[in-house]
């Protein structure tokens, strides 16, 4: 981190700094001279909250224009507020109320920094221009004209808005995928101490054949060329494994399903407490007859006792939008409430699990991003915050999300993914406020942590849902949508090959068997596509999730088949 950069956040941890606008907007520049574009967005858009809170609140007479007298008086007003709903014991409290109360407070320290329209309207147009500028260089050009023409309508005279505006929208979001140089939580992968906990620790909860060694893998990118190669972390057979034997059964907590109360799916561990629903018609036809019996026996054979949270549906029945959660088991309901339910129990965040079975567009932005997935990856992010809020750990510091591969350091040339604005800055500040955090702070309203900004800041975002792109599974139900996705900490080790030697299947836990006989001291390799396809469309499909073109020995082989049909005809 560039001494500027660590100056500014540390600045912005310090008293009530995390609610100055201006601040934000120097990180933000900051970052775009170190052509880091998608995290200037994190940090201008936080600024135009923070502009439009003391907008709303000074325009309503709220607030009231005068220096010195009166602003000590509406901040401790403001705290008295918050503090009052804090420790009111009673969980019926109107969220709105509540989300009203902390975007009060949070105008009101705003409100100490700026001190007059004047300089509140010059902040407006600096964090519009601001954030127009950096969604441009991310490749968001379609956002940037938006937030152009928005401060545009504000602004009239400014030239630099009416450019931005006027400039055409041909690109979608694209950000460099790599290990932050001032993130400290991610492993030194290949230490002998790395290794040490992995095998020691991790794997003897899921298999007693395999071992996690470092293995020497092609260096991948955006075209198929020959960069050499570079280390990465494997899984072995310690043992031989035959056809069909089963070689790895992980548990995680961090399992996500989007539909908790009538899915039919465990909430903790995403098992099948009952039948998927199916639709059956009253038929004199005796193969339907059957059909219909034996989906009758099959949902009677799910059918067991569950286990759910009686404050979740109090909540409910009062009206707010809370994921009423059930589990399979109570011991999956005493995992799930020492791990991470405290954090989402009676909090409104029902909407974010519709988003991410929703068929349509909605204003949501987990429903409105451009990267595939990302509403699903949402509520692996939700759950991940949740844990940390609950474990009283940084996000990346988890169990869970720690060892996850997704991030590779940049060895050589500049590898850029998919990045998108919607979900990787406004979906995290909406998924932090349905848990109830301070989106400028980083506290927490009810519960006492030591979390702070720097927990929840965008880069922690971006390595999170690169960490969930590269290695999260997923499950389709009958109508071929997403029902429960998943992070494993061995699965995200086993490496891709277009010939594999295991398949896998995840019904809540991960399990793999052999598909070949394999010797002692082979890796397992999984196919992380359906690998029936053609080897061009396999690497498309797989370039997210590898950050490459993929360069097994297949897709080699079967590219230079294809070149040299090419040069015959």
């Amino acid at each position: 981190m560039t001494t500027r950069l660590e100056e500014l956040t540390a600045q912005l941890a310090t008293d009530n700094n995390a609610y100055n606008p201006d601040l934000y907007l120097e990180r933000a520049e900051e970052y775009l001279r170190l052509e880091f574009p998608d995290l200037a967005c994190g940090d201008a858009y936080r600024a135009v909250l923070l502009a439009d809170y003391v907008r709303d609140y000074l325009d309503s007479g709220e607030l009231e224009e005068e220096e010195g007298e009166g602003e000590d008086d509406e901040e401790e007003e403001a705290e008295d507020e918050t503090e009052e709903e804090e420790d009111d014991e009673d969980e019926d409290e109107d969220d709105e109320e509540r989300i009203d109360a902390e975007e009060f407070l949070a105008a009101t320290h705003a409100w100490t920094f700026l001190r007059t329209s004047d300089i509140l309207s010059f902040t407006e147009e600096s964090a519009l221009t601001t954030l127009s500028n950096a969604l441009r260089a991310a490749g968001c050009h379609a956002e940037s004209v938006q937030y152009a023409k928005t401060g545009l309508s504000r602004f009239p005279e400014s030239t630099e808005l009416a450019s931005l505006a006027a400039l055409p929208v041909d690109s979608t979001g694209k950000a460099r995928r790599f290990v932050y140089p001032w993130n400290h939580h991610e492993p030194d992968r290949f230490a002998k101490e790395t290794l040490e906990y992995l095998n020691t620790k991790v794997v003897p909860a899921s298999s007693d054949s395999i071992e996690v060694c470092v293995v020497e893998l092609p260096l991948l990118g955006e075209d198929a060329e020959d960069r050499g190669t570079t280390k990465h972390l494997g899984v072995f057979a310690t043992k031989d494994i035959a056809i069909g034997e089963q070689c790895l059964r992980e548990e995680s907590a961090l399992t996500v399903v989007t539909d908790s109360a009538n899915g039919g799916l465990c909430e903790y561990c995403g098992q099948r407490y009952k039948a998927e629903a199916r639709a059956t018609r009253p038929s004199l036809n005796k193969a339907d007859r059957i059909a219909n019996a034996a989906a009758a026996a099959a949902a009677e054979k799910f059918s067991k006792e569950t286990f759910t949270c009686e404050l979740c549906e109090d909540a409910e029945a009062e009206g707010i939008e809370t994921a009423v959660p059930v589990w399979c088991s109570s011991r999956c309901k005493e995992e799930a409430m020492k791990r991470y339910h405290p954090a989402v129990c009676s909090r409104p965040t029902a909407p974010i699990h519709r988003a991410a079975i929703s068929t349509e567009k909605s204003s949501s932005s987990l429903t409105t991003g451009s990267q595939p997935g990302g509403a699903v990856y949402a509520l692996l992010m939700m759950k991940a915050f949740a844990m940390a809020i609950v474990q009283n750990t940084h996000p990346l510091e988890l169990a869970e999300t720690k060892y996850l591969y997704g991030v590779p350091p940049v060895e050589e040339g500049d590898l850029r993914i998919g990045w998108g604005y919607e979900e990787n800055v406004r979906g995290a500040v909406t998924i932090l406020e349905a848990l109830g955090v301070d989106v400028f702070s980083g506290k927490h309203m009810r519960l006492e942590t030591d979390a702070t900004l720097a927990w929840w800041d965008t880069w922690v975002v971006n390595t999170l849902i690169a960490k969930f792109r590269g290695v999260a599974s997923g499950r389709l139900n009958s109508e071929g949508k997403t029902e429960a996705a998943a992070a494993h900490t061995l699965y995200s080790m086993v490496n891709h090959d277009c010939q594999p030697t295991v398949k896998w299947e995840c019904g809540g836990i991960m399990e793999f068997w052999g598909v070949k006989d394999m010797k002692k001291g082979e890796e397992l390799n999984s196919c992380y596509c359906d690998n029936r396809m053609p080897v061009k469309e396999r690497r498309e499909w797989m370039m997210g999730c590898l950050g490459g073109a993929c360069m097994c020995k297949r897709c080699v082989r079967e590219d230079l088949e294809e070149r040299m049909k090419d040069v015959k005809i």
